[in-house]
């Protein structure tokens, strides 16, 4: 199901270093443009009370989404929960290919599990500078901790089994990757999408996020935003992703996420 809704197990490098150099120009933007705004009144009565806001993120392992929800305690203050989920891959994972089968499905070769992770948190997000009242960009920076649950999907590959018997003179077989006897010369390709997830291993864990966001537009009601920043997520035990490699127990991933959402009042 994860698969099939695009959570891929790695991005490549090209993409990485473009998310970096993102990161880079708009913090950047921080300190050249919005940071020197100055405050506006932040006595000034809350007109919304409550928003929501779902957004897509992309950091630099992988990509997923989320969703966000928020109560204003002030002008410039709003306390929000969070939920959402992504896709970590580890940084030594490359697509590999049987050359001598023309058909052969991609796969990583070494990676033991697909990883997927859930955050659920609550934090704040504090107002650093308001709107013009002609629209333009507003500042603020965000803060969240919570629960991290990491999500191992064993990986599954096609075999090639030397049978006499048959026609082709071998036979395929579906089994899960051991390092010890699976080789780049008889592994024929990646499994089905969906395998695996029956033997989902749960790692649970905590993390922490802090980042700055940029809201753009006119109208107080929509929310139309662009959020960098960074996520460290902490497990209590070392996750399985590649063979030959370290197992890690966390993570610190820079993101970028663009939200849409609304603000409203419901008494």
């Amino acid at each position: 199901m994860l698969d099939s809704l695009g959570f891929i197990d790695s991005i490549s490098m090209q993409k990485k270093y473009i998310l970096l150099a993102v990161v880079s120009f708009l913090l950047l933007f921080i300190s050249n443009t919005a940071i020197c705004q100055s405050p506006t009144n932040l006595d000034k009565d809350v007109l919304y009370r409550k928003e929501k806001a779902f957004f897509f993120v992309l950091h630099n392992e992988g990509w997923g989404i989320g969703y966000r929800k928020g109560n204003h305690l002030a002008f410039n203050k709003t306390r929000m929960i969070e939920g959402e989920i992504v896709g970590m891959s580890h940084p030594k994972e490359t697509k590999s290919e049987n050359p001598y089968f023309g058909d052969a499905h991609g796969y990583v070769f070494g990676q033991i599990n697909s990883l997927y992770i859930l955050r659920g948190g609550i934090g704040f997000k504090r107002m650093l500078n308001d709107k013009p009242y002609w629209g333009g960009v507003q500042l603020s920076y965000i803060y969240f901790g919570g629960a991290s649950l990491a999500l191992a999907r064993p990986k599954y590959l096609y075999i090639i089994n030397i049978d006499n018997s048959s026609p082709y003179g071998y036979q395929l077989t579906l089994e899960h990757y051991n390092p010890d006897k699976h080789f780049e010369e008889n592994i024929y390709g990646g499994g089905p999408l969906l395998k695996g997830f029956e033997n989902i291993k749960p790692y649970p864990g905590l993390y922490g996020k802090f980042g700055f966001n940029f809201e753009f537009g006119e109208y107080d009601e929509k929310i139309r935003a662009i959020e960098v920043g960074g996520v460290f997520d902490y497990y209590f035990a070392s996750i399985p992703m590649m063979a030959f490699n370290k197992y890690p127990n966390y993570f610190l991933t820079l993101y970028i996420n663009i939200q849409f959402g609304k603000r409203y009042n419901m008494y």
